[in-house]
Parts: C-alpha cells; sequence; structure tokens
C-alpha cells in the first residue's frame, strides 16, 4: 500500500463529510495535549456544537486521560485528526498521523452524555476520525469510550479511518467485555434506523478479559464496516465464551468488508471472533470463527489475508491476498472515502476486505512509516 502525501481541504464541520448536517458553531485547532485538553474543556462548557481539530502529531494522556462530557448529549461533537498546518484547513486521512497515547496508564479518550436521555435525534452527532488510539489503560474501556448504556446519547455516532493499538484492559464486565473501543447510542429514531457506524477502523493487539476490539450497544441498527481486527487476545481463561467483538442490539448489526484474523493464535476452543445472533448479518467477511446462528450469512470466507508482515504491525494486503477486489462496493452503512492510510477506496474492480485498499507500488521504504510497527 502506498502511503500518500496527498492532503484535502476539510469543512470545519466534519460531520458534514458523513451527510449529517448540524450547525457547528465553535471550532478549536490544536496542536499539543494542553490546547487538546483546554479546548474539550472548553467545549463542554460552551453549550454549543464543536469542532475539535487536532494537529498531526503525539498527544500524550494526562493523568485523567483527554475528556469531555457532552451532559445531556443534546449537542453534536466531532474530533478529527491529521491536520498539517496551522489553521487546520488542510487534512491527511492517515490515522497514523495523529496519536493519542495512553501511556499504558489511562483511557486516552473518553466522551461521556452523563445526563443523557437517549431521546432519539437524528440532528446531533459524535464522529471521531483519523486517529490512532495507542497503549491505553483502564478497567472498562481502554481506548475510546463514547457515551454509556445508560445514560446514553440520542443521536448518531460515527466511528471511522482511526487505529486502536496496544491497548489493554484489565476488567470489564461478562456484559460489556472490556474493549479498546466502547460506544452506546440509542439514536437517530426508534423506527429501526442506523444510530451507529464502525467503518475502516483497525483494531490490532488490544487486550481484556473478552471483547478486547469492540463493544457496541444500541437500541437500534448498527453498521460495521471495513475494518480489520487482528492480534486481538481475550484473557479470561475462566470464561465459557469469549469474543473479539461484542454487542447488544435489538433491531440488528450488519457486518460487512471485515476481516477477523490472528485473534485465537492458541486456538481456544471458546474463543471466537463473533458470537451471531437472529439479529446479525454477515456480507463478504474474513472471519475465522463464530458461534452462534446469524439472520443472514453471504461471503464469508475463512483464508489466510496474506498481510505484508503482521508480524511487525503490517496489515495490509500483501498481492497474494484474497481479501483484494473480494468487498461489496456499498455496505450496509456505506463504505469510506478513505482507507487507513488516506488513499482513496477502490483501486481494482472492487473494494477490497479490511482497512487498507491494495496498491501495488508499495516501496519497502513505507512499510513503516506509519507509526504501527509494535517494535
Amino acid at each position: 500500500m502506498k502511503v500518500t502525501n496527498a492532503f484535502a481541504i476539510l469543512p470545519l464541520a466534519i460531520a458534514a463529510v458523513f451527510a449529517l448536517s448540524p450547525a457547528h458553531a465553535a471550532t478549536f485547532c490544536v496542536a499539543s495535549a494542553d490546547a487538546l485538553a483546554a479546548a474539550l474543556a472548553d467545549a463542554e462548557a460552551n453549550e454549543e456544537d464543536n469542532d475539535i481539530l487536532i494537529r498531526t502529531g503525539t498527544y500524550e494522556a494526562p493523568a485523567a486521560g483527554f475528556h469531555i462530557d457532552l451532559l445531556e448529549g443534546e449537542h453534536s461533537l466531532s474530533v478529527a485528526g491529521g491536520f498539517t498546518d496551522e489553521a487546520c484547513t488542510e487534512r491527511t486521512h492517515a490515522a497514523s498521523a495523529t496519536v493519542l497515547d495512553g501511556r499504558n496508564a489511562v483511557r486516552p479518550l473518553t466522551i461521556d452524555t452523563s445526563h443523557g436521555f437517549g431521546n432519539a435525534d437524528p440532528t446531533h452527532s459524535i464522529v471521531v476520525t483519523g486517529l490512532t488510539f495507542r497503549h491505553g489503560a483502564d478497567a472498562v474501556a481502554s481506548g475510546l469510550k463514547i457515551s454509556d448504556s445508560g445514560p446514553i446519547y440520542g443521536g448518531i455516532i460515527i466511528v471511522e479511518g482511526n487505529a486502536f493499538l496496544d491497548n489493554a484492559t484489565t476488567g470489564g464486565s461478562l456484559f460489556q467485555g472490556g474493549p479498546a473501543l466502547s460506544a452506546a447510542t440509542d439514536g437517530p429514531d426508534f423506527a429501526g434506523g442506523t444510530g451507529l457506524f464502525v467503518r475502516n477502523n483497525l483494531f490490532a493487539r488490544n487486550a481484556a478479559p473478552t471483547a478486547p476490539a469492540v463493544f457496541v450497544y444500541s437500541n437500534n441498527r448498527i453498521a460495521v464496516s471495513n475494518n480489520t481486527f487482528v492480534d486481538n487476545i481475550s484473557t479470561d481463561a475462566t470464561l465459557e465464551e469469549r469474543v473479539t467483538f461484542g454487542f447488544f442490539t435489538f433491531s440488528g448489526i450488519a457486518f460487512g468488508n471485515n476481516v477477523f484474523a490472528g485473534n485465537n493464535a492458541e486456538g481456544d476452543a471458546a474463543t471466537f471472533d463473533l458470537h451471531t445472533t437472529d439479529v446479525t448479518d454477515l456480507l463478504d467477511n474474513a472471519i475465522v470463527s463464530t458461534t452462534g446462528t446469524p439472520h443472514s450469512d453471504e461471503g464469508s470466507i475463512d483464508a489466510d489475508p496474506h498481510f505484508v508482515d503482521a508480524t511487525s504491525g503490517n496489515y495490509r494486503l500483501a498481492e497474494a491476498s484474497p481479501l483484494i477486489d473480494a468487498g461489496t462496493d456499498a455496505p450496509a452503512g456505506g463504505a469510506a472515502e478513505f482507507d487507513l492510510d488516506g488513499t482513496a477506496r477502490i483501486k481494482g474492480a472492487h473494494i477490497d476486505i479490511g482497512a487498507y485498499e491494495f496498491e501495488a507500488e508499495v516501496s519497502t521504504e513505507q512499510i513503516f512509516t506509519d507509526g504501527f510497527d509494535p517494535s
């Protein structure tokens, strides 16, 4: 995969990228950890819709982690990384360019809605994009936590184009696991609309008793597309069942174009990528092991994804990968415009499975320039 240096001008309203149209009244452009913490505090207090634009670099989380409470959850928030100039008008979409580092001590980012009532509100959104959450540690959720099952947000949540790397949770619960990403909403409506999108992210080398990568919660539909889940470890061998990805929903969850690989390296019979239910739809996923009975399952494959060098943390697709051109071009919830390197999606006949789009002109020097090398 070629790592590009191309930049794109981004409108100040980040959420507009996702066809949402809340009116964002305040914009913050930050270039240091102190400035990011201050922007989150100001955004919490101003009772407005807010865009927080983060310039490229590494931001070590403070003692309590970066945190904002949207209280009743009646406002929108976007947090986006990758901005390359002082005015935050130019951007790279490569997730590796902007890192929130938990220092193996704290969760890097928390977005609470501590007074939320879950009132369905399709006009508001929480969007997190273009960031790497690294070395997070917490007893509940280790990388990024957005809202909670109660009190719960009522708007739309989009988590797109991020990397969750080497985060660890020691506690969690049987119901909600101990994920690198925890997100919950009852938006956007109570008629079965999709309110939660997990799209084009990398989850690698995260650890927890169960659900080390993701736990998502919504009474409404959830869409999960073009993510790569690799080398995540469920650590509690006393549980009768462990999964890489956990969820709770009444209305349905759709998985499209995702790759699960290496999440049960020891071959434990009690460990699965997913526990599927009668509201689970699977379409064109590369998946090793599921339990339960899904509502539908089409195009699933269990094959070596042929990453460039998974041992060294390079989860791009090699030329021999069976995942190239193997995805559905219109997964539930839509496809991202960019892959995790910030290059345009669909380089061949069809979209590739996973967070990276294959590009033949990769060079050896480019392989580890993204900062994902675990060494």
